[in-house]
């Protein structure tokens, strides 16, 4: 049934709001406020034996600390209840950091905070002290990246419609929209069903734009497109006010089912593929730097201690990494080198272009060669004979593909003689293996098959228009761990046991990537960070969840909205 048009102005709708303070818990919390200390009231004392605190402590001494990491706003409270002379506390949501204090200097508003006087707590005491390896709870940004994606300047070009200026590719539009509205829909859910009731018009109209994004899916034209559009615009411009100020929202997080784990095993910076041969898990990704930058960075990649060099024939810059490679000093035994063929039209003829290849590197042997893509199937088995028969020569040493989803996988390996032991696919939050998800995982298909996934743009938008070092949710996660982004999204990647090729033309960023072996990222983090396929990809209101593969960690089966 098609969606009803949104009739009346979403901005005369009362704005969604909590509750006034009413003195129990939850309502208790002041909301967006943080309590003034300017060094005068800070509690410090023996924070480890009082309530358990083991990270974020001052200087790192959790026996003399006026702060440590709580799970949650709820545990905070808790703690000061506990703690002698404790009268307020603050909590940071995006760092998990909860301040106690003995005096109220004052008030200030800080959207991230939220805060309380020692009687503000559960009636159920929840653990204090927050690991970084589990909580029973998370208290997520939402309503952050709700308007964070509504928000977003690729979006304007198509708020007119399809065919306008600019309007390149409506899907991605829709997507960034699909991915609004999930947003929105957590953060509204996780209001009381009080104040659901309240607001009962508005959460009816969330819940009708929802309806009509998960329309234009099932009916791809110009006037469905249109109208989920229109619909989110009014939607988000009548919502602003309450999803600038809105808190991060807890959310139960329930153990992961055996079943469904993510198999990761132990981080190893070295993989070893299924023939033997042993490749670097972090490289260095050449595409689109030519010429010069292409020399430079790779010479500043190679100087840091990148030994993983990947290239292809359609990045046209095989020459310069060839030379920057020669003149890095770096003897040849020590380097994983990678190419592909890329051009179809050479599959036939891979041979001789893999000797032109090996020129241009300056180089007699390749550590890994691919196929930059599948063909149709005469092209594609005639290469990959010619590569088997190139590896029997000593030319090539593993063999792999890229851009190969499950499904072609599948009907390479019905004919290969020699397995493929690699595949380079898109690898990120929103796209964790293949461009367009299926209802297979790429991840688990490969680990099944000794196949090690190699992620290429784990950091780009592409194909999608949601960039994701700029994603609130990332952004709170990368606080949490004093990284960057990037850092922690390519560190999310080796987790999962996906090696990562990041690419930068910078000498600061290609210091930054390489810095990723050093820390890890705690099980509750890993998985808030791949649930959020879930919000891009599910349809809004749907029963279900895609990929149906993926960790439902959000809990959008049973959301109320």
């Amino acid at each position: 049934m098609r969606v009803l048009k949104v009739l009346l102005l979403l901005s005369q709708l009362p704005p969604l709001s909590r509750s006034e303070a009413r003195g129990a818990w939850p309502d208790c919390q002041e909301r967006s406020t943080v309590f003034r200390d300017a060094g005068r009231f800070g509690l410090f004392g023996d924070l480890a034996g009082s309530v358990g605190a083991r990270e974020g402590c001052w200087l790192g001494n959790c026996a003399a600390s006026d702060k440590f990491l709580a799970a949650t706003s709820g545990a905070c409270g808790a703690a000061c209840a506990k703690v002698k002379g404790c009268m307020f506390w603050s909590y940071h949501q995006a760092t998990l950091m909860c301040f106690l204090r003995t005096g109220d200097l004052g008030r200030e508003t800080s959207l991230e905070f939220v805060s309380g006087s020692s009687s503000c707590l559960p009636e159920t005491e929840p653990q204090a002290a927050a690991s970084a390896a589990s909580a029973a709870s998370a208290a997520v940004p939402f309503a952050r990246a709700a308007l964070w994606a509504a928000e977003l300047p690729a979006l304007r070009p198509c708020d007119a419609g399809v065919g306008s200026p600019g309007c390149d590719n409506p899907y991605a539009a829709m997507a960034v929209w699909r991915y609004a509205v999930n947003n929105l829909r957590m953060a509204v859910s996780g209001l009381s069903a009080e104040e659901r009731g309240r607001h009962k018009s508005t959460v009816q109209y969330v819940q009708q734009v929802g309806v009509g994004i998960s329309y234009f899916y099932s009916q791809p034209t110009a006037e469905t497109f249109q109208e989920a559009v229109s619909n989110s615009l009014q939607l988000f411009g009548a919502l602003q006010g309450w999803l600038r100020t809105a808190p991060s929202t807890e959310v139960p997080i329930k153990p992961l089912p055996s079943s469904a784990a993510s198999g990761g095993g132990t981080f190893v910076s070295v993989a070893q593929l299924a023939d033997g041969r042993t490749m670097p898990m972090v490289g260095f990704g050449t595409g689109q730097l030519v010429g010069q930058q292409a020399y430079d960075a790779t010479l500043a990649a190679l100087s840091v201690g990148y030994r993983h060099i990947d290239t292809a024939q359609a990045y046209g810059n095989e020459r310069e990494v060839g030379a920057a490679i020669r003149d890095s000093g770096v003897p040849r035994n020590e380097l994983f080198l990678v190419t592909k063929i890329s051009d179809p039209a050479d599959y036939k003829n891979l041979g001789a272009r893999l000797e032109v290849q090996l020129q241009e590197l300056g180089i007699n042997y390749l550590d890994l060669y691919m196929l930059h893509s599948p063909a149709d199937k005469e092209s594609q088995e005639a290469a990959w004979r010619s590569m088997e028969a190139l590896q029997q020569k000593g030319k090539v040493r593993s063999l792999g593909v890229s851009n190969f989803g499950v499904k072609e996988l599948e009907e390479l390996m019905a004919f290969a003689t020699v397995k493929p032991v690699y595949v380079q696919n898109k690898f990120s939050i929103y796209t964790p293996g293949e461009q367009q998800l299926g209802e297979s995982s790429l991840l688990a298909y490969a680990r099944e098959n000794k196949i090690q996934v190699m992620g290429y743009s784990v950091i780009n938008p592409w194909p999608l228009l949601l960039p994701p070092m700029e994603d609130p949710h990332v952004v709170a996660i990368a606080a949490r761990y004093r990284r960057t982004p990037s850092q922690v999204l390519h560190r999310w990647a080796l987790q999962q046991g996906v090696a990562v090729i990041p690419k930068s033309a910078t000498a600061a960023r290609i210091q930054e990537n390489a810095q990723i072996l050093d820390f890890e990222l705690a099980e509750l983090d890993m998985r808030l960070l791949s649930g959020l396929v879930t919000l891009s990809e599910s349809s809004p209101g749907a029963s279900g969840i895609k990929p149906s593969w993926a960790d439902d960690v959000y809990g959008l089966r049973g959301a109320p909205i």
